[in-house]
């Protein structure tokens, strides 16, 4: 089961990507689970990671070099905030695995 802090790699859909009418992400890439609720548990709020720096109209949050290694990701890399993807985990196919590569602190999600 998928918690908070977890990072996971998911067909991440940009919405720019959605706004040209695709309907998967076109590469498996980490994600942050950040939003769990106990109103509805079979879903999920996955944000993406990058390692590219992202523009200053972005909403980010770059990523220490510690919580990077403590994550499995490279570094620098940064988590996007002003976007996410909602996934029904019953009709989750474009998980690439649920298998966490691993998770951010408690401190790190409070930032």
């Amino acid at each position: 089961m998928l918690e908070p802090g977890q990072i996971v790699r998911f067909f991440y859909l940009w919405s720019r990507e959605a706004a040209a009418g695709e309907e998967s992400g076109r590469k498996a890439r980490p994600t942050c689970v950040v939003v769990r609720t106990l109103a509805v548990p079979g879903v999920v709020f996955l944000f993406p990671i990058t390692s590219q720096m992202p523009g200053t109209e972005r909403v980010s949050l770059a990523i220490s070099q510690m919580e990077c290694r403590r994550a499995g990701l490279d570094f620098p890399c940064w988590i996007i905030l002003d976007e996410y993807n909602r996934v029904e985990l019953d009709k989750a196919f474009d998980f690439e695995t649920t298998t966490p590569i691993g998770t951010f602190s408690p401190a790190f999600l409070k930032t």
